[in-house]
């Protein structure tokens, strides 16, 4: 038997006031992609059946484009509030289903834990708030949703606007429609939460309900934090993702951008960069092999962002920067005559690049220092110094393969530390 889909609900009817950009809140834009289309992707990526509730013709115009497979269901009265948006979804939902918000952005551990599925109506609460003033509590005991709303003055987290629900919530949000002109979300809840029937998720990650133009940049420096990778080295930290960041906000808004492309280009780059250190360019391949080194930044990131992960694009990055390694280092030895020296220190750079990355897969543990953006940082100086004085590509490349072997006996040391414990 085949099992369906999970259903998600995106409400995207409000009618988004306090931005004054005059564009529909939902697609204004974060981080160069409109803030609805960073959900949409990471619950594609999950494999859900997406329904959104919209009352601006421009979101379902932009978004049918782009995700033909998007349902759309019309809400005629946004002023209504966010609880009539759900009333409207009914006769759309058979099943349970994940409701989120347009304007909220999620960091990716709210998606993780909502493909899990609940057994229950859930809310997802967090902790975390960037202003508590603004936002609706929650009161939870025992695992249980008590009091939801943004007047409470006794709570313990915030709603994050993200729910598990069953057809439970529906008819729920049905009886309050017939009793009011305007619903609130929390009042649904809050209705659900009187009868004991509302449990809690707590959900460690940031998050953060997108108003203004100030919460639009905070929402982006969070978005940030979820790009950059913890194992990234000191030249990644301190230079490369600075811009790098930039040529992926250029990027992400090309669909042909995908993240195996910049593995392939950032290949292809590494591979220029061997030729002109072969042909004695040295200043000039110094310099690409910084650039080579920001480029291989971008394809991770790109998949990060657009939800676009995969092993095999793992497996491809890992070993595509063996081939453009082995390359450059390859051009740097030959671009002299050969001598045995200078056919060892190739031997060293070409091996400590191999044999650094083969130890970090296997054991897991890394030691920053001898990382790609590193070892690519000395080839930059090396580079730019031979221009002067060529024999410092000997130096360049013993640099690079001492620093690689070193860094890896390290992460055997540690390994064997750790494992033993």
């Amino acid at each position: 038997m085949v099992q369906e889909k999970p259903v998600a609900v995106i409400l995207a009817a409000g009618l988004g006031t306090r931005m004054g950009s005059g564009v529909c809140k939902p697609l204004v834009l974060l981080f160069n992609m409109p803030i609805i289309e960073h959900s949409l992707r990471a619950l594609i990526a999950r494999d859900f059946n997406v329904l959104v509730v919209y009352s601006n013709p421009a979101l379902k115009e932009y978004l049918y484009k782009r995700f033909p497979k998007v349902q759309f269901v019309r809400n005629p009265h946004p002023e209504r509030e966010n609880g009539y948006s759900l009333y409207v979804a009914k006769d759309y939902v058979k099943d349970d289903f994940l409701l989120l918000m347009s304007d909220h952005y999620y960091s990716e551990s709210f998606f993780e834990r909502a493909a899990e599925g609940c057994s229950q109506d859930t809310a997802f609460v967090s902790s975390f708030c960037h202003d508590p003033q603004e936002a609706t509590k929650v009161k939870v005991q025992s695992g249980k949703v008590v009091a939801i709303g943004k007047g409470l003055q006794d709570y313990n987290f915030y709603d994050t606007g993200m729910f598990y629900c069953t057809q439970e919530v529906l008819k729920h949000a049905e009886r309050l429609v017939r009793q009011k002109h305007e619903v609130k979300l929390a009042e649904v809840f809050q209705s659900l939460a009187d009868e004991g029937k509302l449990s809690a998720e707590i959900v460690e990650g940031k998050w953060i309900d997108i108003d203004t133009k100030e919460e639009l940049k905070i929402a982006e420096e969070i978005l940030r934090e979820q790009i950059v990778k913890s194992e990234d080295g000191i030249i990644s930290k301190c230079i490369n993702r600075r811009v790098s960041l930039e040529i992926s906000r250029f990027l992400i808004k090309y669909d042909f951008v995908t993240p195996n492309r910049l593995t392939v280009f950032s290949t292809l780059m590494g591979f220029i960069t061997a030729l002109l250190f072969y042909y004695g360019h040295y200043f000039i391949a110094g310099l690409m092999a910084q650039v080579t080194s920001i480029f291989d930044g971008c394809d991770g990131e790109i998949a990060r962002i657009k939800h676009q992960r995969s092993r095999f694009g793992a497996v491809l990055d890992s070993v595509s920067d063996r081939y453009a390694d082995i390359a450059i280092y390859l051009g740097m030895a030959l671009s002299l005559s050969p001598t045995p020296l200078r056919m060892f220190a190739m031997f060293l750079a070409c091996t400590g690049s191999i044999i650094f990355s083969y130890v970090w897969h296997l054991t897991k543990v890394r030691v920053r220092e001898g990382g790609r953006d590193m070892r690519l940082f000395i080839t930059m100086i090396g580079g730019v110094l031979s221009a002067i004085y060529p024999k410092f590509i000997i130096l360049t490349l013993l640099a690079v393969g001492l620093l690689s072997h070193t860094c890896a006996l390290i992460s055997l040391y540690k390994f064997r530390t750790t494992s033993s414990q």
